[in-house]
């Protein structure tokens, strides 16, 4: 072998270890900042691996009922809720059907006591419930979850 062609050979394999160093070092902190923001993503919403796998959103407007109190003092709450669809259609049946869809909403929380309210199991029974409820009159879809945007109990 030529020394000329040695030399080519070594610089070669220099520049591929170089170039597979490089590689391999940019696909390691790829994927770290990937798995990084799923860890992020899970941690605000659990229920769903990333939060582009939430469905499409649909705003109620804000609910004002009065909580039954073992007092019978005035005790009110605000809530504000957001339904995310399975499927975007569904947005047309849902301002169809706005005022009943507000009027069950408004039964099941003005049922409600303050305790019932106030802890974090007692938000998600409720926003189950009311889950359950409206799918039950829907035809165009389901929904798949509820969110709390606004909660003040007052």
């Amino acid at each position: 072998m030529s020394k000329k062609l040695l030399i080519a050979i070594i610089i070669f394999l220099v520049l591929l270890l170089v170039g597979g160093g490089a590689g391999i070092f940019w696909y390691l902190t790829q994927k770290k900042e990937t798995t990084e923001k799923t860890k992020i993503e899970k941690q605000v919403n659990p229920e769903h691996e990333t939060l582009s796998e939430i469905g499409p959103l649909y705003p109620v407007e804000p609910i004002t009922v009065n909580l039954k109190t073992p007092d019978e003092k005035d005790r009110y709450l605000i809530a504000t809720l957001s339904l995310e669809l399975d499927d975007k259609l569904l947005s047309n049946e849902l301002d169809a059907k706005i005022a009943v869809i507000r009027d069950k909403i408004i039964l099941i929380l003005s049922s409600k006591t303050i305790e019932d309210v106030s802890s974090v199991r007692g938000k998600k029974e409720i926003c189950d419930e009311i889950k359950e409820k409206l799918n039950a009159m829907l035809t165009d879809g389901k929904i798949r979850n509820i969110y709390i945007v606004k909660f003040i109990i007052q």
